[in-house]
């Protein structure tokens, strides 16, 4: 679904993103893990063109996101954001808007949709992420929870191939991230193709099929989770982990 090959990333001397290969298969869930300032979050930047990739190449089902390291074109951009669905670690929801209208919205921006087929869609995937009764509400009447719930129903409505994730409970208590994650382990039974930042381990463990521990802007280790939590063969992932385990 998702094939990276030779990416980097650099600003100016720094590089935040050295050769960076990842393929990610067709309802697979990839949990990317790693201290802070790995490049974890540019990684994912960079799959959907909010970071334009110093070099290499990032293909979604087949085809290749855009030409590297040249700026997209306006067409080139659309594609990508038609074939990716992004949640944040804050919510980005409009607080102006209804929570209907910020999952209509950008159906009907990005996919040309009507607006009664907009708001058809948008009502189905708020009852699937269970806030039906909060479309009329405002964001900031709902919790950071709902608001994070919200954003996930927003990044479905535009029918990605494969969804982003990045740190999206990190902002929150452990226990309304739990609702968060209850919804994207939901998401994962149903198929869903999945590329997820995050320091719930629990999460990376029981649901990812693959883990990758980036460190200093590379990938050092990758596998199943059951060998990876119990068998680390990185230095640095063995000090991560254990790290992780005290907190």
């Amino acid at each position: 679904m998702v094939s990276i090959e030779g990416l980097t990333k650099s600003y100016g001397d720094h590089v935040v993103l050295d050769d960076i290969a990842l393929d990610v298969y067709p309802g697979e869930v990839v949990a990317l893990i790693g201290p802070s300032g790995a490049g974890k979050s540019t990684l994912l930047r960079c799959i959907n063109y909010l970071e334009t990739p110093s070099s290499g190449t990032i293909s979604i089902t087949g085809e290749p996101v855009a030409a590297v390291p040249s700026k997209p074109t306006k067409a080139e951009l659309l594609a990508v954001r038609r074939r990716t669905g992004m949640v944040f670690q804050g919510f980005h929801l409009f607080p102006h808007l209804s929570v209907l209208r910020n999952v209509t919205l950008a159906q009907e921006l990005v996919l040309g949709r009507k607006p009664q087929e907009a708001r058809e869609v948008a009502l189905k995937l708020l009852d699937r992420v269970g806030l039906a009764a909060k479309a009329d509400a405002k964001p900031m009447q709902c919790s950071g929870g709902q608001q994070q719930r919200i954003a996930i129903a927003r990044a479905l409505a535009l029918d990605p191939v494969v969804m982003l994730f990045d740190e999206p409970t990190s902002a929150l208590d452990p226990e309304v991230g739990q609702e968060v994650l209850a919804v994207m382990r939901e998401l994962a039974d149903q198929g869903t193709t999945m590329i997820v930042v995050t320091h719930a381990m629990g999460f990376a463990r029981k649901v990812a099929d693959q883990v990758a521990v980036l460190a200093h802007g590379a990938i050092v280790e990758q596998s199943h989770p059951d060998e990876l939590f119990t068998r680390p063969q990185h230095a640095v992932t063995r000090r991560f982990l254990e790290a992780v385990a005290e907190q």
